[in-house]
């Protein structure tokens, strides 16, 4: 199966289907282009989460040039947005594959015809396996690394894959995790003895290492940099050591890959150029529509570092438009917006700007109001008395951490800057 832009255009939009005109004249993705719907125009119910385009495209072209640029490849993780059309443009703007952390993810990557991803997670049960087994045999040219970190796994990986006479051998990348962090062997002489078993096993073979340096976080940038540059040389280090004892199964070809969305200026520095015969991939996703939150402070420890020059430019592209509908006290605003709508696992969402249909001809901005607390579908907005703010305006929200974001929202709306509605972008949560 493969999946096009065409086929998503085609799809029917379900019943409750968030920010989509209540009239009925929309009924598939496709009819959100090419209507004049404005996000101002009292054409779109709220809340409503927007996309601009303006931005993603930026965002696109400084990462994959600043990646380029550090002699590494880009497997952007498709979770962040899990939206196809997102997807397709990361691969046509240069990205080497997309990264996957569920296999249901990774059907839908290789559905849309990824030349190379990376299940950044263990591979563990017989549907699982069974399924990627089919995919490494019906695809043998577009490579698929799997994580594995215990004898149990390889073997059970092994055990499946061994099955078919002459089929391709599942691609695996060992994990090298830290203490009290996620998955992953926890020291070297483990893994060593990990890519032994794997090097005697049918039906598998060894191609590179994996890390995750994401979890180092704390108040201290530069002691979290010390520990992450730490993590690196042991997976470095761990990487010679695989190709010194002859146990990785194309030594000329292997892959070792890390980097999420805060650290891949240390990952670029630390492994381009220093791994003999590898490529180095990095798995950025959050830079797609980057944040004004957690993300963005990120980015800043990335000035101060300046690890490999000036970091990318990027822009938040995600906003949530949500209205107005109580000022029950002087101090109190209630917007229809809660956590069935954005995130709130890191920051809650900022106001940034407001609009009145009557008075602004475009949002304008927005000062002293604080999203102090949401409810399931009730945001909490405090502000002085004297606020202008009143019931039926529209209040937008800039959004920390978009990954869980996006897991809230069916259909995203992508608008231009005037918040002209220039089609829908599908996710597949």
């Amino acid at each position: 199966m493969t999946m096009s832009l065409a086929d998503l255009d085609a799809l029917d939009l379900a019943p409750g289907t968030k920010a989509i005109p209540l009239d009925g004249s929309v009924q598939r993705l496709g009819e959100l282009a090419g209507r004049s719907l404005s996000l101002f125009g009292g054409d779109i119910p709220f809340p409503a989460a927007v996309l601009k385009r303006a931005a993603i495209d930026n965002n696109l072209s400084v990462m994959q040039a600043y990646v380029g640029r550090a002699g590494a490849k880009l497997a952007p993780h498709a979770k962040t947005t899990m939206c196809p059309q997102l997807l397709i443009r990361q691969l046509e703007g240069g990205a080497w594959g997309l990264t996957a952390a569920t296999m249901t993810q990774l059907k839908l990557c290789h559905d849309l015809g990824a030349p190379n991803l990376i299940l950044a997670n263990q591979l563990v049960g017989r549907a699982e396996i069974e399924a990627l087994r089919d995919l490494t045999a019906a695809a043998p040219d577009r490579p698929v690394y799997v994580l594995v970190d215990s004898a149990e796994g390889a073997r059970a990986i092994s055990e499946i894959f061994a099955r078919p006479p002459a089929a391709p051998a599942a691609r695996l990348l060992i994990e090298l995790g830290m203490a009290d962090g996620r998955c992953g062997v926890r020291s070297l002489d483990q893994g060593l003895a990990l890519a032994r078993l794997i090097r005697d096993l049918p039906g598998v073979a060894l191609h590179g290492v994996e890390g995750y340096e994401g979890l180092v976080f704390s108040d201290h940038a530069k002691q979290d940099a010390v520990e992450i540059n730490g993590y690196l040389g042991g997976l470095l280090g761990f990487h010679h050591r695989l190709r010194q004892e002859a146990l990785l199964a194309d030594p000329e070809g292997s892959i070792l890959t890390a980097g999420g969305s805060a650290y891949y200026d240390l990952v670029a520095r630390a492994l381009a150029g220093e791994a003999p015969g590898a490529t180095i991939v990095l798995r950025s996703g959050c830079y797609v529509t980057h944040d004004s939150g957690f993300y963005r402070e990120l980015l800043s420890r990335m000035d101060d570092r300046a690890a490999l020059g000036e970091p990318p430019r990027l822009r938040p592209a995600l906003e949530v438009w949500a209205r107005v509908i109580s000022r029950p006290q002087p101090d109190l605003a209630i917007v229809m917006m809660g956590k069935r709508d954005v995130s709130f696992d890191i920051h809650l969402p900022t106001a940034t700007r407001w609009f009145r249909e009557g008075l602004h001809a475009a949002p304008q901005p927005i000062g002293g109001v604080v999203t102090a607390k949401l409810a399931d579908q009730h945001g909490f907005l405090t502000l002085t008395p004297d606020t202008d703010l009143a019931v039926g305006d529209v209040v937008g929200f800039e959004i920390s951490h978009p990954c869980t974001t996006f897991d809230k929202w069916s259909v995203l709306l992508e608008v231009d800057e005037a918040y002209a509605v220039l089609g829908g972008l599908k996710t597949f949560f």
